[in-house]
């Protein structure tokens, strides 16, 4: 009874092993509630200026599809929103989030920001799309170091696929998808599709191989007794 218990215990841990935390940016996104907290997993915002070390605010307003900023605003922008709309708006698909840089000129970056809940690793997928008819940048930046970026991109008129990668990241540590103006923001919406997804550590593995080895000695035991009771009554 107890080996039945413990492999059915192990079996349980085997089948739900495997990422441990998703975020999709789209799916998550919500522009509802004001004002925004800076420890939640996505976090909306811009910077005046994308120097080595920059520092976001956080949007104050939201309008239920978008966030942008009460006191600091050219023609809505610089904003981060969704389209909610079953049609294409602006360069932007239905469902998707964009990220619309401000008029200063190689400054005023929108930001999305995602914010480690725990320390782990993460898996981070995703994609700028070229959106309106504006040429913009647009980058990953680890911890507000923009000045060592670990994916850039000089425009995003060809929509680039960010290189899949896995980053460790400490509690409260961030990760930054920054889309600049290039010298004009004018049909600047940039959409950006993101998942990051928490990696089993290590010694997860272990325990995960350690549990199959278990189970496969049950079995094997069992098909043993199974033999010797049948040769007992032969």
């Amino acid at each position: 009874m107890k080996k039945t218990l413990l492999s059915s215990a192990l079996l349980a841990a085997l089948l739900s092993a495997g990422p441990v935390y998703a975020a999709d940016l789209a799916a998550d996104f919500s522009a509802s509630a004001s004002p925004q907290s800076s420890s939640s997993t996505w976090t909306y915002g811009y910077s005046s200026s994308a120097g080595a070390s920059y520092s976001m605010i956080l949007f104050d307003s939201a309008s239920g599809n978008g966030w942008s900023m009460s006191s600091y605003n050219t023609l809505g922008t610089p904003a981060v929103w969704k389209n909610t709309n079953p049609y294409s708006v602006a360069g932007v698909a239905p469902g998707q989030v964009s990220l619309h840089p401000g008029p200063v000129s190689n400054g005023d970056v929108a930001i999305v920001r995602f914010t480690a809940s725990s320390a782990g690793s993460y898996s981070v997928a995703g994609r700028f799309f070229a959106g309106d008819s504006g040429d913009m940048s647009a980058a990953v930046i680890l911890n507000s170091d923009a000045l060592h970026p670990l994916q850039s991109f000089a425009s995003t008129n060809n929509s680039p696929a960010l290189s899949v990668f896995t980053q460790y990241l400490g509690a409260g540590q961030t990760l930054d998808f920054v889309v600049g103006n290039n010298g004009s923001f004018y049909s600047g919406n940039t959409p950006l599709e993101l998942t990051v997804t928490a990696v089993p550590e290590p010694a997860g593995y272990v325990m995960m191989l350690a549990g199959g080895l278990l189970l496969g000695g049950i079995a094997r035991r069992r098909r043993q007794l199974s033999t010797q009771d049948f040769q007992r009554f032969d």
